[in-house]
């Protein structure tokens, strides 16, 4: 087969010496340590700034996703005793493995502010949650539904406890049953 006096063979051939070597992105540069430092204290500022209110909240995100878990593995689990025995124990766990934790939650939210911020900024940001009026609007940001720094910390407490729900559950449903 032909195509204008060239076979399709040599089209592709050609076509294929005619794709830009570069094609594959070269890995992306190492982070800047001067950001990495400013990014991780600016989390831990903001964890720390309401961090019993994070921690409610989250708390509440990790049991709504386990009785998400729960509602899709075992639909045929309804009695509400069980239900919220589960709730309570999966609260449990989270204020259990908080401190644990934390460090976790602060280097996930420090990764995201990496990337979106420069050094000189993140600095300056946290210059500012260190001063009164930062630190009241900073508990205000940290006391609204922020969703950033709620799905950082929720996400890894919920991989925490994800391995440990069948158990919670059949500890619910024993105590259920008494």
């Amino acid at each position: 087969m032909t195509v204008r006096g060239r076979s399709i063979v040599s089209l592709v051939a050609l076509l294929a010496f005619a794709m830009p070597v570069h094609a594959i992105p070269p890995p992306p540069p190492p982070p800047d340590p001067a950001t990495v430092i400013e990014a991780g204290a600016l989390a831990d500022v903001l964890v720390g700034l309401n961090e019993s209110d994070l921690k409610h909240r989250t708390g509440f995100a990790v049991a709504s996703e386990a009785m998400g878990w729960l509602a899709t593995t075992h639909p045929e689990i309804r009695d509400p005793a069980v239900l919220r025995l589960f709730h309570r124990a999966i609260l449990a766990r989270v204020d259990a493995h908080w401190l644990e934790e934390r460090p976790d939650i602060a280097a996930g939210l420090a990764n995201l502010y990496r990337q979106l911020m420069s050094a000189n900024d993140l600095a300056a940001t946290r210059a500012f949650f260190a001063s009164p009026a930062g630190q009241n609007f900073g508990r205000t940001l940290v006391g609204a539904d922020i969703r950033l720094l709620d799905n950082a910390a929720s996400n890894v407490l919920y991989r925490r406890l994800f391995p440990e729900l069948p158990g919670l559950l059949e500890s619910a449903q024993r105590l259920a049953a008494e």
